[in-house]
């Protein structure tokens, strides 16, 4: 599924319990969490703004650090699914390639967390994934 040359797959016309299940057959779910843009503070995640490049858990470590604290968290895959879709772009950057995506709804976006770096750009408005945490 997912390679060191090929660190991400798309994939189209699926449901959220399909996703689930098939997600739960890469390992361990550390988190499961609905991203949508929900506040002006905190997570970039949860916010109406572009995201630079970047490995899920690098945000919550840095975090969690400035505050004397570890993040302990594997996250080995990261599992998006498209509950709404919106114009904002998913970028994706791995060994020098680059990608985007408009994530549509029922779509699910399967990315290797340790090779492929992701990121937004665009307004996100009411476009809401469904994410989990795999290790």
């Amino acid at each position: 599924m997912l390679t060191t040359e090929n660190p991400w797959i798309l994939i189209d016309d699926t449901n959220a319990d399909d996703f689930l299940k098939e997600v739960l057959k890469l390992g361990k779910p550390t988190e499961v969490s609905i991203v949508g843009a929900f506040g002006k503070e905190g997570r970039g995640s949860t916010q109406d703004m572009d995201l630079p490049l970047h490995f899920d858990g690098d945000y919550s470590a840095r975090k969690a650090a400035e505050k004397g604290l570890t993040f302990d968290k594997k996250i080995d895959i990261l599992a998006l699914y498209c509950l709404k879709g919106g114009q904002s772009k998913t970028l994706l950057e791995w060994n020098g390639n680059h990608a985007f995506i408009v994530l549509k709804t029922g779509q699910a976006l399967i990315i290797d967390n340790k090779i492929c770096r992701h990121g937004r750009r665009g307004e996100v408005g009411d476009r809401l994934l469904l994410r989990v945490w795999i290790e």
